[in-house]
């Protein structure tokens, strides 16, 4: 395998298995330790910063909101320092999100994550494009 090809399949294990697998699908805080420590988020969400103790915080939070809530990559495509990635994911409203209380309802959320790794393949930066309206809608409706 390539240099290339090598940093490639370390930036998808990266994205994949620690930061969706163990961070955001099961809510561990551990899958934090491959984001940079200036780790930055272009969009971030109301209430927690653009920061990398923010993101952990975040995605704490969104686990006990929607404890099964599961992140389906559907395509990663990666080049230079970059990787972009589509998902779709899946879970139920049983904890406050936003100050919304639990619904119990099943809700589906879909999205676009560009990250960019820094020169030791950790996550540096993250830019989002998520249907975060799709999503409130329901659970307020």
């Amino acid at each position: 395998m390539t240099e290339t090809g090598s940093r490639r399949e370390i930036m998808r294990h990266v994205y994949v298995d620690i930061w969706i697998g163990e961070l955001w699908n099961k809510g561990d805080p551990a899958g934090s330790r491959i984001l940079s420590e200036n780790f930055f988020d272009h969009r971030p969400i109301d209430d927690f910063p653009n920061t990398k103790d923010g993101h952990v915080a975040m995605a704490i939070d969104w686990h006990q909101a929607f404890p099964d809530l599961t992140f389906d990559i559907e395509e990663v495509l990666v080049d230079g320092d970059k990787l972009v990635a589509r998902y779709n994911s899946s879970g139920t409203h049983t904890g406050v999100l936003s100050g919304i209380a639990a619904t119990g309802r099943p809700v589906s959320l879909s999205g676009i994550d560009i990250m960019r790794f820094d020169a030791d393949n950790r996550l540096a930066e993250w830019w989002h494009n998520e249907d975060m309206f799709g999503l409130m809608q329901q659970i307020t409706e």
